[in-house]
């Protein structure tokens, strides 16, 4: 009898050991984000947008500060050349701005594709506490959107149209696809998301975030999803950036773990890295999110895609991306080879597996 008890009590030990169901995330809900939130007319009229273009010469100052207002589509079209060139919209995150270094580089790297490039100028209205710039991301969104639609009777169209957004921008960057559609009847090309926000909006129904009806082509980089980030499949293709949960990082040989806000802005430095060695991020794909977390992608016939510019939407789906710890980050072909300990692969630099006696 004792035996019999102490096996039914040491099985329930294992299974309520391998039972810890998933992470509730960071400010899984915030008060007020079913509520209705509104811009007044003044504070519409106080925002703007940076546009840049690419030099025809080193002497050239090739950017423009754009209100938003009656005449602000006409300003931007006034130093674009929409027929010429593709059109890349950003959108930053909380608390980041137009002139800060994160976003001057992402958007250089579009510069250097030769395209045009609209930065929405957030800080202004985004300084405060953070759940009252989530509730703000929907307003803006609209704002961006009703923007880009006048821009489309000026020569913009949705087929040379991309939008890329970070964080909380990536939410006003899926706003302004919904408000675009809605008074175009047309969607951009494409819409990438970097560590969407997850405070705030985990709980929210899918159409009511970031979401995949938001362009032909979407896409989402997830670098700390159960924090500042999303863990659930929100785009036709997820990518899972060394299982999207917590980055590598070493600085100069040595371990420096890079927790929350260090993995969260690692997605900028990862898009950056692709945009700038196309086809070298190459990511797994995946039967489940589960199996991302955990890089156990391998035990299937290999299906590949890339990060950046070049993803390939016609496989869609759920990928692993491992990546190195260290600028520039890819490790190209060694992604197709799986490693052992996974995600935490890189510790082996400074723990070797073997025997050890000190």
């Amino acid at each position: 009898m004792n035996y019999f008890l102490s096996l039914v009590f040491g099985c329930g030990l294992v299974l309520t050991a391998q039972d810890t169901g998933y992470p509730a995330g960071l400010f899984a809900d915030c008060p007020g984000m079913n509520r209705t939130t509104k811009l007044s007319e003044e504070t519409k009229l106080s925002l703007s947008v940076v546009v840049f273009w690419p030099k025809s010469h080193i002497f050239e100052i090739n950017e423009k500060k754009c209100n938003f207002g009656p005449d602000g589509a006409a300003c931007i079209a006034s130093v674009l050349h929409f027929k010429r060139r593709k059109t890349q919209v950003l959108i930053s995150g909380y608390l980041d701005a137009s002139f800060s270094p994160m976003a001057r580089m992402v958007l250089d790297p579009y510069l250097k594709l030769g395209r045009n490039v609209i930065v929405m100028e957030i800080f202004p209205i985004l300084y405060r506490s953070y759940p009252i710039a989530a509730r703000l991301t929907k307003p803006l969104g609209y704002l961006l959107g009703e923007l880009l639609a006048q821009l489309s009777h000026r020569g913009l169209s949705h087929k040379d149209m991309e939008l890329l957004g970070g964080s909380l921008g990536a939410h006003i960057a899926y706003y302004a696809t919904v408000k675009y559609h809605q008074l175009t009847n047309r969607k951009p090309m494409r819409l990438t998301g970097l560590d969407p926000a997850g405070p705030c909006f985990r709980n929210l129904p899918p159409d009511d975030r970031f979401s995949a009806s938001g362009a032909h082509m979407v896409d989402a980089l997830h670098t700390n999803m159960d924090s500042f980030g999303l863990a659930d499949t929100i785009g036709h293709v997820d990518i899972y950036a060394n299982g999207g949960e917590y980055q590598q990082s070493m600085v100069n040989g040595f371990l420096l773990p890079c927790l929350t806000l260090c993995s969260h802005m690692r997605a900028a430095m990862y898009w950056v890295s692709a945009l700038n060695n196309p086809d070298k991020f190459l990511a797994i794909r995946c039967q489940s999110v589960t199996k991302a977390r955990h890089g156990d992608c391998y035990d299937q016939k290999l299906v590949t895609n890339v990060l950046g510019s070049n993803t390939d939407f016609n496989r869609p789906g759920i990928y692993y991306l491992p990546t190195n710890e260290t600028d520039p980050y890819y490790i190209y072909k060694d992604a197709l080879v799986k490693r052992p300990y996974g995600p935490n692969a890189y510790l082996q630099k400074v723990s070797p597996d073997e025997d050890m006696i000190i």
